[in-house]
């Protein structure tokens, strides 16, 4: 298999991939409101959507990069929207570097097996589409036999039956000609209907 062809992302592909990660990011800013909102003595939900939204794009979308951003969004969400002070970044809050590197860790893993499962999903579907080739190739090649097979041996027998009445015609008796005329006949026939 062709490595450019594998690793080579259509630009229809990488819009695909931004929308779906805007989109989940989108969802996922929602869905930590929400929580925010209703349960708001257990922020550690917050982190868990964003850690959900980063599995969720990286199974979803091409790469490395689009996880990777997935965790970055994460991060600077929760600090900036969900720490306090709220709507204000504040890197020096306890943690914040092990939850952004953990994170990280987190999106570059998955995003990892998520592309090497692909990968393996598009090799054994090109040695699948391989196969079925080659089991149509040899399925056609028997037939090309079988017919060929079909279509020698009545031909054989007029190739013979006339060679046998112009080389004897005058030794042959009249009934003897008639038996090899009908043989040649009933080959002919039958190798019509072959042909049909």
């Amino acid at each position: 298999m062709n490595q450019k062809k594998i690793f080579s992302t259509p630009p229809g592909q990488i819009i695909r991939d931004i929308l779906i990660t805007l989109l989940l990011a989108g969802i996922a800013t929602l869905t930590a409101f929400w929580f925010f909102r209703t349960v708001p003595e257990n922020p550690a939900n917050i982190a868990l959507v964003y850690i959900t939204t980063l599995v969720l794009t990286a199974r979803f979308t091409t790469g490395y990069v689009y996880g990777i951003l997935a965790s970055l969004f994460g991060v600077i969400s929760v600090n900036f929207l969900f720490t306090y002070p709220y709507f204000a970044f504040d890197f020096t809050l306890t943690g914040y570097p092990i939850t952004f590197l953990f994170m990280l860790i987190i999106s570059i893993t998955i995003s990892a097996m998520t592309s090497r499962i692909k990968l393996q999903g598009q090799i054994l579907l090109e040695r699948e589409k391989l196969l079925m080739e080659a089991e149509k190739e040899k399925m056609r090649a028997n037939l090309l036999r079988s017919v060929s097979h079909d279509l020698r041996t009545p031909l054989t027998g007029i190739i013979g039956n006339s060679s046998t009445y112009l080389d004897n015609r005058d030794s042959l008796s009249d009934a003897e000609k008639n038996q090899i005329v009908s043989h040649i006949n009933e080959d002919s026939n039958w190798l019509l209907n072959m042909v049909e």
